[in-house]
């Protein structure tokens, strides 16, 4: 777990030859959370957003050809780290304060902070580059495509069905599914790129993820006839889950991606040969 000072100069960045100091990244880390102004609730006062956006990465800093790559995954990780998701600051609250709590709940939580190694360990490899104190897992992981499948299709979660029955409401976000559901734990760097993998593709014009989607949700709404509007509801969640776990469109996502991720993924999968 990286647990010296965020306030280290990035002066600190390398020690010895191509060894990266844990401060170094600690302090580019503290620097992707920001405070930004958004548009209110109204449509017209801004008001003022504390969260971690990759997309502050600076060029030529020590993270950035490492997040340009690779930053959905980090994004994912850091924003369902408990205490660091992102959050609206009230006119009475600090946003210093706010912020300096969600860099902590970050350089403090030994999961986010594991998995961040993990992908920078992997990632610098070949660079001849490692982290200073860090010894990466000697074996990698393996995660099956079924795996993959299952947890693919949970971003998908249906949770509502309207009053006249015609339409089933779905969530396709990192904030509300059904990664809960499953009877196994997910390890959290598998559910970020399963996210980042889906999120990649799900919403370009013709995508055929979105076309699976739209299929098996006029399936899943026929199939789960009831009176019951909860019941039908979980009737929906099965039916659909069940049909995009087979998706072809599903699959090929997370080929396709895994493909662009795998040179800083610790877990490896084996996918069918066509």
């Amino acid at each position: 777990m990286l647990t010296a000072s965020l306030l280290l100069a990035i002066s600190a960045i390398a020690t010895h030859g191509d060894t990266v100091t844990p401060q170094a990244i600690e302090h580019e880390i503290r620097s992707l959370v920001r405070i930004d102004a958004v548009v209110g609730p109204n449509g017209r006062d801004s008001v003022r957003v504390v969260g971690f956006n990759v997309e502050g990465v600076r060029a030529g800093s020590l993270l950035a050809p490492f997040l340009h790559a690779h930053g959905r995954i980090v994004w994912y990780l850091a924003t369902h780290t408990h205490g660091a998701e992102a959050r609206l600051v009230g006119e009475r609250d600090d946003p210093i304060v706010v912020r300096d709590s969600v860099v902590n709940a970050l350089r403090t939580n030994p999961i986010f902070n594991d998995r961040l190694l993990q992908m920078l360990s992997k990632y610098w490899r070949p660079l001849g580059r490692e982290v200073e104190g860090y010894v990466p897992p000697a074996v990698s992981s393996r995660v099956s495509v079924t795996q993959l499948n299952r947890v693919g299709a949970r971003f998908f979660y249906p949770d509502r069905i309207s009053a006249t029955g015609d339409t089933l409401f779905t969530h396709i976000c990192a904030g509300i599914n059904g990664i809960g559901d499953l009877p196994d734990p997910v390890d959290p760097l598998v559910e970020a790129f399963v996210f980042a993998a889906v999120n990649s593709v799900i919403f370009q014009p013709h995508s055929p993820l979105m076309h699976a989607f739209d299929v098996a949700s006029k399936r899943a709404k026929v199939t789960s006839a009831s009176k019951d509007p909860a019941t039908r509801v979980l009737r929906a969640q099965g039916a659909l889950w069940s049909q995009l776990e087979q998706s072809p469109a599903l699959a090929d996502a997370l080929k396709t991606a895994y493909a662009k991720e795998e040179d800083a993924l610790p877990f490896r999968v084996a996918f069918p040969v066509p």
